[in-house]
């Protein structure tokens, strides 16, 4: 049941009766129309709220934000509608994803720490899926790296909004970062350290190749190719066979995964033997196999099959994105300069590189010449 009167509505309903103020006004400086909705226990708190508003108005003082009953879904379609033709993949999904979430559905103006904290438990949840066959797989929830990352995307999000005026906090995700961290639901990552050796890397080929040759994915194929070349999984199967350069044994790696940018970046990659495996002869050999892509295969679905072969030969702790660590570790190993090593694997900075170098800080020992004497 309703009621107005002089802007303030009132409502009636089960759990008692609110006072909404909702006011349409014309500025006489600026000559915009003003648009003005918001609730209250009392009628005396509206009735305040109005004579301040309607006051700030006339006087051309008023806060213009608007939009403050938009959703947080909404609001990020609006956000992509208007700025994300150069958005990568991962950020598309992320979005995609919170969009999905109960978060998503609050009020712009209304989002606290507490729903985030919620958010991020909900997130931290496994997730179940019934396959085909009827059986029930279970997927692990969110790392507080992921989670770190998509509160990031909705702070920018928040940011965006504040700039045209709409009614947020672009602040939220700062003064709510210390809670979520208190609360377990973000950290910066771990950094893996994780090598194979060559035994468990020869086991994982001969299972892919020789137990299980029946698969469509040839996974030993990519391993190898994983290790020579540093590449990521989502780059080796977007490799197109247009991008490749038999006179320089070069391809190119097009949209590179770049925090520094909205979009990826483009690379060219030498095919080299350095790691003990020739990338160039195990490209060249998939030649005539697929017309435009180098590797046609879901990154889905091989990292879902990979953690299954590597549980079953009882190989402890080891990812595919592991392959690509292998690769920067055996090239500092082999005297490459972290320059040369970044045109493949694509590091920015020599932070990211420097776990490489520590991984093989045993090897910098060398014998010592005859006739050495310690100084004194």
């Amino acid at each position: 049941m309703e009621k107005q009167e002089d802007f303030i509505i009132e409502l009636k309903g089960i759990k008692g009766t609110t006072y909404k103020v909702r006011i349409r006004q014309k500025c006489p400086f600026t000559g915009e129309t003003i648009k003005v909705s918001k609730s209250f226990k009392t009628r005396k708190q509206a009735e305040t709220y109005k004579k301040i508003t309607l006051a700030q108005i006339l006087q051309g003082t008023i806060n213009q934000n608007i939009h403050g009953e938009r959703s947080l879904s909404d609001l990020i379609d609006e956000y992509i509608g208007a700025v994300g033709d150069n958005f990568g993949r991962s950020k598309i999904g992320a979005y995609k994803l919170i969009k999905r979430s109960n978060l998503a559905k609050k009020r712009i103006d209304s989002l606290t720490t507490q729903d985030l904290i919620k958010h991020g438990r909900e997130r931290q949840l496994p997730k179940t899926q019934t396959l085909k066959d009827g059986t029930i797989k279970e997927s692990p929830g969110a790392g507080g790296s992921t989670l770190n990352a998509e509160f990031s995307y909705i702070g920018t999000v928040l940011k965006w909004a504040k700039a045209e005026k709409y009614s947020v906090n672009e602040n939220l995700i700062t003064e709510s970062r210390r809670a979520l961290e208190m609360n377990h639901l973000i950290h910066d990552g771990i950094e893996r350290s994780r090598r194979p050796s060559q035994e468990e890397l020869d086991q994982l080929i001969n299972y892919f190749e020789v137990i299980r040759p029946e698969r469509d994915i040839p996974l030993g194929v990519l391993a190898r190719f994983a290790v020579g070349t540093g590449l990521r999984l989502g780059e080796i199967v977007r490799l197109e066979w247009k991008e490749l350069n038999e006179v320089n044994k070069t391809i190119w790696i097009r949209d590179r995964k770049d925090p520094r940018q909205k979009k990826g970046k483009d690379s060219e990659i030498a095919l080299i033997w350095q790691t003990g495996y020739d990338t160039y002869d195990i490209l060249m050999a998939q030649k005539g196999k697929h017309p435009q892509l180098v590797f046609p295969y879901s990154a889905d679905t091989i990292s879902s099959v990979f953690p299954r072969a590597v549980k079953r030969l009882g190989i402890e702790n080891l990812h595919f994105h592991d392959l690509r660590h292998e690769f920067c570790s055996r090239m500092v190993e082999f005297g490459w300069t972290i320059p040369k090593i970044q045109v493949n694997s694509g590091h920015k900075d020599l932070r990211s590189m420097q776990r490489y170098m520590n991984m093989v800080s045993k090897n910098l020992h060398e014998e010592k010449p005859s006739g050495w004497v310690a100084l004194t």
